[in-house]
Protein backbone atom coordinates (compact mmCIF):
# COMPACT_ATOMS: atom_id res chain seq x y z
CA UNK A 1 0.00 0.00 0.00
CA UNK A 2 2.86 2.09 0.74
CA UNK A 3 4.26 1.37 -2.61
CA UNK A 4 1.20 1.95 -4.41
CA UNK A 5 0.58 5.48 -2.58
CA UNK A 6 3.88 6.75 -3.26
CA UNK A 7 3.51 5.76 -7.14
CA UNK A 8 0.00 7.83 -6.92
CA UNK A 9 2.16 10.79 -5.16
CA UNK A 10 4.81 10.78 -7.69
CA UNK A 11 2.27 10.92 -10.81
CA UNK A 12 -0.28 13.42 -8.64
CA UNK A 13 2.41 15.58 -8.63
CA UNK A 14 4.05 14.91 -12.38
CA UNK A 15 0.49 15.74 -13.41
CA UNK A 16 0.27 19.35 -11.39
CA UNK A 17 4.12 19.94 -12.66
CA UNK A 18 2.87 19.46 -16.30
CA UNK A 19 -0.04 21.91 -15.81
CA UNK A 20 1.26 25.39 -16.47
CA UNK A 21 -1.18 27.83 -14.88
CA UNK A 22 -2.47 31.19 -16.76
CA UNK A 23 -4.08 34.56 -15.56
CA UNK A 24 -5.86 36.35 -18.23
CA UNK A 25 -3.17 38.43 -19.05
CA UNK A 26 -0.53 35.34 -18.99
CA UNK A 27 -2.65 34.06 -21.83
CA UNK A 28 -2.82 37.42 -23.74
CA UNK A 29 0.63 38.04 -23.53
CA UNK A 30 1.49 34.02 -24.93
CA UNK A 31 -0.34 34.90 -27.55
CA UNK A 32 0.81 38.25 -28.56
CA UNK A 33 4.44 36.61 -28.44
CA UNK A 34 3.36 33.17 -30.30
CA UNK A 35 0.55 33.43 -32.45
CA UNK A 36 1.23 33.10 -36.49
CA UNK A 37 -0.94 35.78 -37.94
CA UNK A 38 1.19 38.39 -35.93
CA UNK A 39 4.51 36.63 -37.65
CA UNK A 40 2.61 37.21 -40.90
CA UNK A 41 1.74 41.06 -39.82
CA UNK A 42 6.12 41.44 -39.26
CA UNK A 43 6.18 39.77 -42.67
CA UNK A 44 3.81 42.23 -44.26
CA UNK A 45 5.72 44.80 -42.84
CA UNK A 46 9.07 43.51 -43.92
CA UNK A 47 7.75 42.90 -47.43
CA UNK A 48 6.16 46.31 -47.53
CA UNK A 49 10.01 47.84 -46.56
CA UNK A 50 11.78 46.33 -49.20
CA UNK A 51 8.85 47.43 -51.70
CA UNK A 52 9.66 50.97 -50.23
CA UNK A 53 13.49 49.98 -51.02
CA UNK A 54 12.57 48.85 -54.56
CA UNK A 55 10.86 52.25 -54.80
CA UNK A 56 13.53 54.24 -54.04
CA UNK A 57 16.57 52.37 -55.90
CA UNK A 58 14.68 53.71 -59.22
CA UNK A 59 16.12 57.61 -58.34
CA UNK A 60 19.75 55.93 -57.36
CA UNK A 61 22.40 55.58 -60.28
CA UNK A 62 22.36 52.48 -62.62
CA UNK A 63 25.76 51.29 -63.38
CA UNK A 64 25.94 48.59 -66.22
CA UNK A 65 28.96 46.72 -67.70
CA UNK A 66 28.55 45.28 -71.13
CA UNK A 67 30.65 42.91 -72.94
CA UNK A 68 30.09 41.73 -76.50
CA UNK A 69 32.42 39.29 -78.65
CA UNK A 70 30.87 38.47 -82.11
CA UNK A 71 33.04 35.84 -84.64
CA UNK A 72 32.38 36.60 -88.42
CA UNK A 73 32.61 33.11 -89.95
CA UNK A 74 31.20 34.73 -93.03
CA UNK A 75 31.67 38.53 -93.33
CA UNK A 76 29.00 40.20 -94.47
CA UNK A 77 29.26 42.24 -97.59
CA UNK A 78 27.81 44.61 -99.84
CA UNK A 79 27.66 45.80 -103.22
CA UNK A 80 29.53 49.01 -103.80
CA UNK A 81 30.24 50.63 -107.27
CA UNK A 82 34.43 51.30 -108.10
CA UNK A 83 34.53 55.02 -107.35
CA UNK A 84 38.11 55.08 -107.06
CA UNK A 85 38.68 53.95 -110.79
CA UNK A 86 36.71 57.09 -112.18
CA UNK A 87 38.40 59.65 -109.59
CA UNK A 88 41.84 58.60 -110.91
CA UNK A 89 40.83 58.53 -114.69
CA UNK A 90 39.47 61.88 -113.92
CA UNK A 91 42.82 63.35 -113.06
CA UNK A 92 45.03 61.69 -115.63
CA UNK A 93 42.32 63.14 -118.00
CA UNK A 94 42.52 66.87 -116.43
CA UNK A 95 46.48 66.74 -116.21
CA UNK A 96 46.07 65.07 -120.05
CA UNK A 97 48.55 62.61 -118.96
CA UNK A 98 46.09 60.48 -120.87
CA UNK A 99 43.59 61.33 -123.64
CA UNK A 100 40.24 61.37 -122.16
CA UNK A 101 37.79 58.45 -124.12
CA UNK A 102 34.30 57.38 -122.90
CA UNK A 103 35.17 54.71 -119.32
CA UNK A 104 31.86 52.68 -119.77
CA UNK A 105 29.93 51.93 -116.37
CA UNK A 106 31.68 51.57 -113.47
CA UNK A 107 32.10 48.14 -111.80
CA UNK A 108 30.26 47.01 -108.71
CA UNK A 109 32.28 44.79 -106.12
CA UNK A 110 31.62 43.40 -102.84
CA UNK A 111 33.00 45.20 -100.42
CA UNK A 112 33.07 44.05 -96.34
CA UNK A 113 33.55 47.06 -93.30
CA UNK A 114 33.47 44.21 -90.71
CA UNK A 115 36.50 41.94 -89.47
CA UNK A 116 36.17 38.40 -88.46
CA UNK A 117 36.17 38.74 -84.99
CA UNK A 118 34.69 41.90 -83.10
CA UNK A 119 35.08 42.72 -79.30
CA UNK A 120 33.57 45.40 -77.17
CA UNK A 121 33.53 46.39 -73.50
CA UNK A 122 31.86 49.15 -72.12
CA UNK A 123 30.24 50.46 -69.09
CA UNK A 124 27.41 52.61 -68.93
CA UNK A 125 25.47 54.68 -66.20
CA UNK A 126 22.10 56.49 -65.81
CA UNK A 127 20.92 58.54 -63.00
CA UNK A 128 17.46 60.29 -62.97
CA UNK A 129 17.72 63.96 -62.53
CA UNK A 130 14.35 65.01 -62.41
CA UNK A 131 10.74 63.16 -62.34
CA UNK A 132 8.25 64.27 -60.30
CA UNK A 133 6.40 60.64 -60.83
CA UNK A 134 9.33 59.18 -58.81
CA UNK A 135 9.73 61.49 -55.98
CA UNK A 136 5.50 61.53 -55.08
CA UNK A 137 5.90 57.46 -55.81
CA UNK A 138 8.63 57.07 -52.51
CA UNK A 139 6.40 59.12 -50.38
CA UNK A 140 3.24 56.85 -51.68
CA UNK A 141 5.90 53.47 -50.24
CA UNK A 142 6.64 54.96 -47.36
CA UNK A 143 2.57 55.50 -46.51
CA UNK A 144 2.15 51.84 -47.29
CA UNK A 145 4.91 50.80 -45.23
CA UNK A 146 3.64 52.69 -42.64
CA UNK A 147 0.27 51.14 -42.89
CA UNK A 148 1.85 47.75 -43.04
CA UNK A 149 2.66 48.24 -39.34
CA UNK A 150 -0.47 49.75 -38.47
CA UNK A 151 -2.01 46.84 -39.39
CA UNK A 152 -0.48 44.52 -37.31
CA UNK A 153 -2.24 46.81 -34.30
CA UNK A 154 -6.06 45.09 -35.80
CA UNK A 155 -4.35 41.87 -35.73
CA UNK A 156 -3.43 42.12 -32.18
CA UNK A 157 -6.49 43.59 -31.15
CA UNK A 158 -8.25 40.31 -32.23
CA UNK A 159 -6.08 38.21 -30.71
CA UNK A 160 -6.70 39.77 -27.47
CA UNK A 161 -10.43 39.69 -27.99
CA UNK A 162 -10.30 36.51 -28.74
CA UNK A 163 -8.47 35.05 -25.97
CA UNK A 164 -10.26 37.22 -23.39
CA UNK A 165 -13.52 35.43 -24.95
CA UNK A 166 -12.22 31.81 -25.03
CA UNK A 167 -10.56 32.73 -21.37
CA UNK A 168 -13.77 33.78 -20.13
CA UNK A 169 -15.63 30.96 -21.19
CA UNK A 170 -13.33 28.29 -19.71
CA UNK A 171 -13.95 30.39 -16.17
CA UNK A 172 -18.33 29.79 -16.68
CA UNK A 173 -17.83 26.53 -17.13
CA UNK A 174 -14.91 25.68 -14.60
CA UNK A 175 -17.67 27.83 -12.06
CA UNK A 176 -20.51 25.53 -12.98
CA UNK A 177 -18.37 22.77 -12.38
CA UNK A 178 -18.00 23.91 -9.00
CA UNK A 179 -21.63 24.11 -8.78
CA UNK A 180 -22.74 20.87 -9.82
CA UNK A 181 -20.50 19.44 -7.57
CA UNK A 182 -21.57 21.52 -4.62
CA UNK A 183 -24.81 20.18 -5.55
CA UNK A 184 -23.74 16.47 -5.90
CA UNK A 185 -22.33 16.80 -2.49
CA UNK A 186 -25.46 18.08 -0.96
CA UNK A 187 -27.99 15.85 -3.02
CA UNK A 188 -25.76 12.89 -1.66
CA UNK A 189 -25.67 14.35 2.16
CA UNK A 190 -29.32 14.55 1.84
CA UNK A 191 -29.58 11.33 0.01
CA UNK A 192 -27.25 9.52 3.15
CA UNK A 193 -30.01 11.18 5.26
CA UNK A 194 -32.76 10.17 3.23
CA UNK A 195 -32.34 6.00 3.51
CA UNK A 196 -31.29 6.25 7.34
CA UNK A 197 -34.63 7.53 7.44
CA UNK A 198 -36.07 5.20 5.08
CA UNK A 199 -34.77 2.25 6.88
CA UNK A 200 -36.64 3.46 9.58
CA UNK A 201 -39.37 3.51 8.47
CA UNK A 202 -40.25 7.20 8.33
CA UNK A 203 -40.56 7.95 4.93
CA UNK A 204 -41.13 5.90 1.24
CA UNK A 205 -39.09 4.76 -0.82
CA UNK A 206 -40.47 7.36 -3.73
CA UNK A 207 -38.81 9.51 -1.54
CA UNK A 208 -35.65 8.29 -1.62
CA UNK A 209 -35.47 7.18 -4.94
CA UNK A 210 -36.57 10.79 -5.97
CA UNK A 211 -32.97 11.75 -4.41
CA UNK A 212 -31.20 9.05 -6.33
CA UNK A 213 -33.03 10.44 -9.83
CA UNK A 214 -31.46 13.94 -8.76
CA UNK A 215 -28.40 12.77 -8.21
CA UNK A 216 -27.95 10.64 -11.76
CA UNK A 217 -29.10 13.77 -13.40
CA UNK A 218 -26.69 15.95 -12.15
CA UNK A 219 -23.76 12.84 -12.43
CA UNK A 220 -25.12 13.11 -16.31
CA UNK A 221 -24.65 16.98 -16.24
CA UNK A 222 -21.29 16.67 -14.69
CA UNK A 223 -20.33 14.70 -17.52
CA UNK A 224 -21.15 16.74 -20.32
CA UNK A 225 -19.98 19.66 -18.15
CA UNK A 226 -16.35 17.88 -18.53
CA UNK A 227 -16.37 17.76 -22.63
CA UNK A 228 -17.44 21.54 -22.46
CA UNK A 229 -14.35 21.97 -20.61
CA UNK A 230 -11.95 20.24 -22.31
CA UNK A 231 -13.49 21.78 -25.71
CA UNK A 232 -13.30 25.42 -23.59
CA UNK A 233 -9.32 24.72 -22.71
CA UNK A 234 -8.70 23.05 -26.43
CA UNK A 235 -10.24 26.29 -28.07
CA UNK A 236 -8.43 28.47 -25.24
CA UNK A 237 -5.32 27.01 -26.14
CA UNK A 238 -5.82 27.61 -29.76
CA UNK A 239 -6.50 31.43 -29.77
CA UNK A 240 -3.05 31.01 -27.93
CA UNK A 241 -1.45 29.61 -30.19
CA UNK A 242 -0.67 27.01 -27.39
CA UNK A 243 0.40 23.32 -28.14
CA UNK A 244 -2.77 21.54 -27.79
CA UNK A 245 -1.02 17.98 -25.93
CA UNK A 246 0.11 20.52 -23.01
CA UNK A 247 -2.05 21.00 -19.96
CA UNK A 248 -3.04 24.58 -18.94
CA UNK A 249 -5.04 25.72 -16.12
CA UNK A 250 -6.82 29.38 -15.60
CA UNK A 251 -5.44 30.34 -12.50
CA UNK A 252 -8.23 32.88 -12.19
CA UNK A 253 -11.86 32.45 -10.71
CA UNK A 254 -14.61 33.92 -12.41
CA UNK A 255 -16.66 35.86 -9.04
CA UNK A 256 -13.16 37.41 -8.39
CA UNK A 257 -13.63 38.98 -11.81
CA UNK A 258 -16.44 39.99 -12.12
CA UNK A 259 -15.99 41.46 -8.70
CA UNK A 260 -13.21 44.02 -10.13
CA UNK A 261 -15.62 45.41 -12.42
CA UNK A 262 -18.28 46.00 -9.97
CA UNK A 263 -15.93 47.00 -7.52
CA UNK A 264 -13.76 49.86 -9.64
CA UNK A 265 -16.19 50.46 -12.18
CA UNK A 266 -14.60 52.72 -15.53
CA UNK A 267 -16.40 56.42 -17.02
CA UNK A 268 -15.79 54.75 -20.90
CA UNK A 269 -18.67 57.20 -22.41
CA UNK A 270 -16.65 60.34 -21.25
CA UNK A 271 -14.79 60.95 -24.40
CA UNK A 272 -15.02 58.53 -27.48
CA UNK A 273 -11.81 59.18 -29.61
CA UNK A 274 -12.29 57.14 -32.90
CA UNK A 275 -8.35 57.65 -33.13
CA UNK A 276 -7.91 54.84 -30.19
CA UNK A 277 -9.46 51.88 -32.73
CA UNK A 278 -6.76 50.69 -35.05
CA UNK A 279 -9.85 50.79 -38.08
CA UNK A 280 -9.94 53.91 -38.02
CA UNK A 281 -6.13 55.02 -38.38
CA UNK A 282 -6.01 52.45 -41.01
CA UNK A 283 -8.86 54.26 -42.70
CA UNK A 284 -6.66 57.56 -42.24
CA UNK A 285 -3.19 55.98 -43.66
CA UNK A 286 -5.31 54.55 -46.59
CA UNK A 287 -6.71 58.10 -47.69
CA UNK A 288 -3.50 59.62 -47.40
CA UNK A 289 -2.07 56.28 -49.38
CA UNK A 290 -4.53 57.52 -52.14
CA UNK A 291 -4.02 60.92 -51.86
CA UNK A 292 0.00 60.46 -52.46
CA UNK A 293 -0.94 58.21 -55.14
CA UNK A 294 -2.78 60.76 -57.00
CA UNK A 295 -0.30 62.98 -56.62
CA UNK A 296 1.88 60.60 -58.28
CA UNK A 297 -0.51 59.89 -60.79
CA UNK A 298 -1.14 63.88 -62.11
CA UNK A 299 3.01 63.74 -62.10
CA UNK A 300 2.73 62.09 -64.81
CA UNK A 301 2.17 65.00 -67.09
CA UNK A 302 5.66 66.66 -66.18
CA UNK A 303 8.84 65.19 -68.49
CA UNK A 304 11.26 63.57 -66.97
CA UNK A 305 15.30 63.93 -67.36
CA UNK A 306 17.81 61.48 -67.22
CA UNK A 307 21.71 61.84 -67.38
CA UNK A 308 23.53 59.25 -69.01
CA UNK A 309 27.32 58.48 -69.36
CA UNK A 310 29.27 55.49 -71.34
CA UNK A 311 32.90 54.48 -71.32
CA UNK A 312 33.54 51.61 -73.92
CA UNK A 313 36.74 50.08 -75.95
CA UNK A 314 36.16 48.05 -78.96
CA UNK A 315 38.48 45.50 -80.96
CA UNK A 316 38.00 44.56 -84.14
CA UNK A 317 40.54 42.29 -85.91
CA UNK A 318 40.63 39.27 -88.71
CA UNK A 319 42.96 37.59 -86.43
CA UNK A 320 41.89 37.85 -82.54
CA UNK A 321 45.68 37.57 -81.21
CA UNK A 322 47.52 39.57 -84.08
CA UNK A 323 49.32 41.54 -82.52
CA UNK A 324 50.29 43.81 -85.72
CA UNK A 325 46.81 44.42 -86.57
CA UNK A 326 45.02 47.84 -84.51
CA UNK A 327 44.30 47.30 -81.03
CA UNK A 328 41.59 48.50 -78.88
CA UNK A 329 39.51 51.72 -79.45
CA UNK A 330 37.86 54.15 -76.83
CA UNK A 331 34.56 55.90 -76.85
CA UNK A 332 32.79 57.56 -74.52
CA UNK A 333 29.37 59.60 -74.07
CA UNK A 334 27.97 61.72 -71.93
CA UNK A 335 24.35 63.09 -72.35
CA UNK A 336 20.88 63.64 -71.04
CA UNK A 337 17.59 62.03 -72.17
CA UNK A 338 13.81 63.81 -71.50
CA UNK A 339 10.44 61.94 -72.11
CA UNK A 340 8.41 64.57 -72.37
CA UNK A 341 4.57 63.25 -72.50
CA UNK A 342 2.50 64.31 -75.24
CA UNK A 343 -0.72 62.34 -75.90
CA UNK A 344 -1.79 59.50 -73.78
CA UNK A 345 -5.20 58.46 -75.07
CA UNK A 346 -6.67 59.97 -71.82
CA UNK A 347 -5.18 57.23 -69.81
CA UNK A 348 -3.65 59.66 -67.34
CA UNK A 349 -6.93 61.38 -66.94
CA UNK A 350 -8.71 58.05 -66.59
CA UNK A 351 -6.03 57.11 -63.61
CA UNK A 352 -6.79 60.24 -61.89
CA UNK A 353 -10.86 59.72 -62.06
CA UNK A 354 -10.31 56.47 -60.34
CA UNK A 355 -8.41 57.49 -57.89
CA UNK A 356 -10.55 60.40 -57.25
CA UNK A 357 -13.78 58.18 -56.47
CA UNK A 358 -11.31 55.54 -54.40
CA UNK A 359 -10.42 58.58 -52.09
CA UNK A 360 -14.18 59.82 -51.48
CA UNK A 361 -15.46 56.01 -50.91
CA UNK A 362 -13.03 55.68 -48.21
CA UNK A 363 -13.79 59.40 -46.86
CA UNK A 364 -17.16 58.01 -46.86
CA UNK A 365 -16.76 54.96 -45.06
CA UNK A 366 -14.49 56.24 -42.37
CA UNK A 367 -17.52 59.18 -41.59
CA UNK A 368 -19.04 55.86 -41.39
CA UNK A 369 -16.73 54.08 -39.13
CA UNK A 370 -16.54 56.96 -36.85
CA UNK A 371 -20.75 57.11 -36.52
CA UNK A 372 -20.80 53.43 -36.00
CA UNK A 373 -18.07 53.86 -32.93
CA UNK A 374 -19.91 55.97 -31.43
CA UNK A 375 -23.26 53.94 -31.61
CA UNK A 376 -20.96 50.75 -30.32
CA UNK A 377 -19.73 52.47 -27.53
CA UNK A 378 -22.90 53.73 -26.41
CA UNK A 379 -25.17 50.45 -27.17
CA UNK A 380 -21.84 48.51 -24.57
CA UNK A 381 -21.95 51.17 -22.12
CA UNK A 382 -25.79 50.61 -21.60
CA UNK A 383 -25.45 46.69 -21.51
CA UNK A 384 -22.64 46.62 -19.30
CA UNK A 385 -25.33 48.73 -16.84
CA UNK A 386 -27.71 46.34 -17.97
CA UNK A 387 -25.34 43.36 -16.72
CA UNK A 388 -24.37 44.89 -13.86
CA UNK A 389 -28.26 44.95 -12.69
CA UNK A 390 -28.96 41.41 -13.84
CA UNK A 391 -26.17 40.67 -11.92
CA UNK A 392 -27.14 41.40 -8.89
CA UNK A 393 -30.57 40.67 -9.82
CA UNK A 394 -29.89 36.59 -10.05
CA UNK A 395 -27.66 36.93 -7.24
CA UNK A 396 -30.39 38.09 -5.19
CA UNK A 397 -33.03 35.24 -6.96
CA UNK A 398 -30.05 32.74 -6.23
CA UNK A 399 -29.53 33.46 -2.22
CA UNK A 400 -33.84 33.50 -2.29
CA UNK A 401 -33.84 29.96 -3.96
CA UNK A 402 -30.77 28.85 -1.81
CA UNK A 403 -32.54 29.92 1.48
CA UNK A 404 -36.06 28.42 0.25
CA UNK A 405 -33.88 25.02 -0.56
CA UNK A 406 -32.05 25.09 2.55
CA UNK A 407 -35.28 25.13 4.58
CA UNK A 408 -37.26 22.72 2.30
CA UNK A 409 -34.77 20.64 2.81
CA UNK A 410 -34.47 20.92 7.36
CA UNK A 411 -38.35 20.51 6.99
CA UNK A 412 -38.37 17.29 5.26
CA UNK A 413 -35.08 16.06 7.59
CA UNK A 414 -37.53 17.21 10.09
CA UNK A 415 -40.42 15.03 9.00
CA UNK A 416 -42.59 18.03 8.60
CA UNK A 417 -41.90 18.92 4.99
CA UNK A 418 -42.52 16.81 1.83
CA UNK A 419 -40.41 15.08 -1.14
CA UNK A 420 -41.90 17.04 -3.58
CA UNK A 421 -41.66 20.58 -1.73
CA UNK A 422 -37.87 19.88 -1.79
CA UNK A 423 -38.10 18.66 -5.34
CA UNK A 424 -39.59 22.08 -6.73
CA UNK A 425 -37.23 24.15 -4.30
CA UNK A 426 -34.19 21.99 -5.87
CA UNK A 427 -35.28 22.94 -9.42
CA UNK A 428 -35.19 26.32 -8.56
CA UNK A 429 -32.15 26.25 -7.40
CA UNK A 430 -30.15 25.00 -10.08
CA UNK A 431 -32.46 27.23 -12.56
CA UNK A 432 -31.26 30.80 -10.97
CA UNK A 433 -27.78 28.87 -10.41
CA UNK A 434 -27.65 29.12 -14.40
CA UNK A 435 -28.96 32.68 -14.71
CA UNK A 436 -26.27 33.85 -12.20
CA UNK A 437 -23.40 31.90 -14.03
CA UNK A 438 -25.17 33.47 -17.66
CA UNK A 439 -25.48 37.27 -15.58
CA UNK A 440 -21.45 37.13 -14.41
CA UNK A 441 -20.44 35.98 -17.67
CA UNK A 442 -22.38 38.79 -19.49
CA UNK A 443 -21.00 41.26 -17.42
CA UNK A 444 -17.24 39.84 -18.24
CA UNK A 445 -18.63 39.96 -21.96
CA UNK A 446 -20.24 43.45 -21.77
CA UNK A 447 -17.16 44.68 -20.39
CA UNK A 448 -14.57 43.23 -23.12
CA UNK A 449 -17.12 44.55 -25.83
CA UNK A 450 -16.45 48.28 -24.36
CA UNK A 451 -12.91 47.77 -24.34
CA UNK A 452 -13.40 47.18 -28.13
CA UNK A 453 -15.42 49.61 -29.19
CA UNK A 454 -13.18 52.44 -27.24
CA UNK A 455 -10.07 50.99 -28.49
CA UNK A 456 -8.74 50.46 -24.83
CA UNK A 457 -8.09 46.65 -25.31
CA UNK A 458 -5.38 47.76 -27.03
CA UNK A 459 -3.75 50.03 -24.20
CA UNK A 460 -4.09 47.35 -21.92
CA UNK A 461 -1.84 45.70 -23.32
CA UNK A 462 1.06 47.81 -25.02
Amino acid sequence: MRIIATILLICTLYTGYSQQFYSLTDAIDYALTHHQSLRVSDLDSEFAKWQYREAKSIGLPNIRGNANYTFYYKRPVQPTEDFISPAVYGVLFQEEVLQPRELGDPEVFEFSFVRKNDLSLSVSGEVLVFDGNFLKGLKAARLFMDLAVKQKELTQQDIIHNVTRAYQSVLVAERNKSIIQDNINNVNTALRGATITYENGFIEELDVDRLKLSLENLKIEMEKLKQVIDISYNVLKFQMAYPVEDGIIVSEELESTVEKLIMDPEEYIAEIDPSQRPEHNLLIDAISLDHADLVRIKQGYLPSVSAIASYGQSLQRDGLFDGNEAGFLANGTVGLRARIPIYDGGFTKSKIEQKMIDIEKKNIELSEFDRAMKLQVINAQGNFENAKRSLEASKKVLELNQKIYDKSLIKYQEGVGSSVEVVQAESSLYQSQGQYISALYDLLTTKTEIDIATGEILKNYN
